[in-house]
């Protein structure tokens, strides 16, 4: 009976040793390859573990938002549960520690809570460097919003051209305005000169003969005629 006892004992010790290998097995080896994990994901976030609250059966993370990589929401945290706690610990949960910067492959679990669990457990859970090949895998599925935000360069870059033409158009006019009130002014200018050429010469016209001038005359004729007769 002791050797029966002693024997239990070593096989569920062993069974202790072999259990994160047996979670593991359970496991598809698919759930720890990038692509797979983006395809079971709902969203994918880079963020920083800024609270947590043991429930004893359950944990709740607290995630401060740094970055949505994938189908984003307007949240700058989120809350991330795991079936872990004092009370119950499963191997194949994701575990967290404060101030842990991640990056996350998470499944919607109640979004008017804003509330997320971890796509296939610890292996969606995965360090924040794995940023640049999530984004290159995310752009092969077509996944990343690159298209969207070439569209808004594309825009940026004609309402900048725009502008340009614009501002060239109204320096243009500004120049021929300019261009227009000078000529406007030479013209005025040389209107003023010709008017006043015109007031300063006299018009060439004959004298006025006065009508007395001329019975004076005929009058003085007379007389000198009377007096060399």
């Amino acid at each position: 009976m002791k050797q029966l006892n002693s024997l239990s004992i070593f096989f569920a010790l062993i069974l202790l040793l072999l259990t994160p290998s047996l979670a593991a097995a359970m496991l598809d080896a698919k759930t720890d390859e990038i692509p797979y994990q983006i395809d079971n994901s709902d969203r994918i976030v880079i963020g920083t573990v800024s609270k947590m609250i043991d429930y004893g059966k359950y944990t709740i993370f607290t995630i401060t938002v740094n970055e949505w990589l994938y189908n984003p929401l307007p949240a700058k945290t989120i809350k991330v549960r795991t079936e872990t706690g004092t009370n119950l610990w499963t191997e194949d949960e994701a575990e967290f520690t404060l101030n842990e910067s991640v990056l996350i492959m998470l499944k919607d679990a109640d979004l008017n809570k804003q509330l997320f669990r971890v796509t296939f457990g610890f292996p969606g859970k995965r360090p924040a460097s794995d940023r640049d090949a999530v984004i290159k895998e995310l752009k092969t599925q077509g996944k990343w919003p690159e298209e969207n935000q070439t569209g808004n360069k594309t825009n940026e870059t004609e309402i900048v051209e725009n502008t340009g033409a614009l501002d060239k158009q109204e320096g243009n006019q500004t120049v021929n305005d300019a261009n227009d009130t000078k000529t406007t002014e030479n013209t005025g200018t040389t209107t003023e000169k010709e008017e006043n050429s015109n007031q300063t010469r006299k018009p060439n016209t004959t004298p006025f003969i006065s009508p007395v001038w001329v019975l004076s005359a005929l009058l003085g004729a007379v007389t000198y005629m009377r007096r060399t007769t």
